[in-house]
């Protein structure tokens, strides 16, 4: 979009384990936790259309990065936006425009501090501070792999089967940090 101006970001407070739900339809998984987040987004975009604005969903950007610009959080050591409130628990979406809006402060603050309990919690030690190696991480197989994925006996700890084509995602490295607990 050449005539570009702003970028719109939206974040879902993922509130519930079942909003990590995963479940084989055919031979793919879908996820109806991101549901929430891509009525929101869409939501955003038709009100940009509506007005006259040109809107683009989930341009190739950082979604964190550009979280961290308009303030939801800092970029933590589970590689995740933490939010002073809602801790890890977000989902992210961007909209690109060429609406002129006013930018949001960024938030500078480190919430991690020394604090290395996400790393400490991933089962299959995919995390080193700020970065996940997504060939190791139980969430990184599943969209790496979408259609061969399979449940490995040993981590069902970690992904719990509810029935025989669903499962709750991992969330380890999340419930290990000290923000948004009590949310969740």
């Amino acid at each position: 979009m050449p005539d570009a101006k702003s970028i719109v970001v939206v974040g879902y407070h993922v509130w519930d384990d079942m909003l990590e739900l995963a479940i084989r339809k055919g031979d793919r998984w879908v996820y109806p936790g991101y549901l929430p987040l891509m009525a929101c987004e869409q939501a955003v975009r038709n009100y940009l259309e509506k007005n006259g604005y040109r809107a683009v969903a989930n341009p190739p950007l950082s979604h964190k990065r550009l979280a961290q610009l308009a303030g939801f959080g800092n970029y933590g050591k589970n590689a995740l936006i933490i939010s002073p409130t809602f801790g890890p628990w977000l989902r992210l979406a961007t909209i690109l425009t060429n609406a002129e809006m006013i930018p949001d402060e960024p938030f500078e603050q480190n919430l991690c501090g020394n604090c290395e309990e996400c790393v400490k919690a991933c089962p299959v030690g995919a995390l080193v501070p700020y970065k996940v190696d997504a060939s190791k991480c139980l969430l990184g197989i599943h969209l790496l792999e979408k259609e061969r994925f399979e449940l490995n006996e040993e981590w069902t700890k970690y992904e719990p089967s509810l029935t025989k084509n669903s499962h709750l995602m991992c969330t380890a490295c999340q419930k290990a940090c000290k923000y948004g607990r009590e949310l969740h």
